[in-house]
């Protein structure tokens, strides 16, 4: 089966990992990886995640979750290099609990886990990585509550001297200066909408468009990937 996938012209270095989540783009429990890195990244879906044609930002569908189901995405393990990372993806939370993650991929917990998830403090974001055991976190990135059923296009990138940037909806939002770049290692629990940390509760919410790029995406890409879905 051939799939054709959107990314925009400006794009001279594809994603690694890609995941629609149109219908066409599921096969049984499989989610099929439309990036560069092909089969080998095929996920499963865990607990029946469901796809939605109508509650979706990009495409023919989006991935809904539902916490009380335990429902998640498992991507099989891959390796991170030293060029940069950015995350891009659509997700809505709705009444999601406190560290519910949009993505958490690591070695278990405290082990190089790199994560995007909804803080305790409040119903914003948190951004994390675990470098070697030690915690590096963001907090309050979004500045108000994200726990509102509302889709938000996000990016993240993450540069080789530990720079990170985040964008929201094709503009730039925060930018921290040498935070960390993670390790450059197997990552072999690698999850959307589950935590590697077994008592935090799974994602209430949804996922659009999921990309990761070995690579610092650039402003005029971030806004092309925000404009793909309006």
């Amino acid at each position: 089966m051939c799939i054709r996938y959107f990314i925009p012209r400006e794009f001279d270095l594809p994603a690694l990992i890609y995941y629609s989540f149109d219908a066409a783009a599921v096969s049984g429990s499989t989610l099929l990886n439309l990036g560069s890195g092909g089969a080998a990244y095929n996920a499963q879906l865990i607990n029946s995640p469901a796809i939605s044609t109508s509650d979706k930002m990009v495409g023919t569908g989006a991935m809904q979750f539902t916490s009380s189901l335990s429902q998640y995405v498992q991507i099989p393990s891959f390796t991170t290099g030293t060029s940069g990372l950015s995350f891009a993806f659509w997700f809505k939370f709705s009444s999601t609990g406190a560290h519910s993650r949009v993505f958490d991929f690591g070695n278990d917990d405290w082990s190089d886990n790199i994560l995007f998830a909804r803080w305790d403090g409040n119903e914003d974001i948190y951004i994390s990585t675990r470098r070697s055991g030690t915690p590096y976190t963001q907090t309050s990135v979004f500045g108000q509550t994200v726990n509102d059923n509302t889709w938000r296009h996000v990016v993240w990138t993450l540069d080789p001297s530990g720079n990170w940037v985040v964008y929201m909806n094709g503009n730039l939002l925060r930018s921290y200066g040498r935070v960390t770049y993670p390790n450059a290692v197997t990552r072999t629990l690698n999850y959307l909408g589950k935590s590697n940390w077994g008592r935090q509760p799974y994602l209430n919410g949804a996922i659009d468009e999921f990309y990761m790029f070995e690579s610092v995406l650039s402003a005029d890409q971030v806004k092309e990937l925000f404009k793909s879905g309006q």
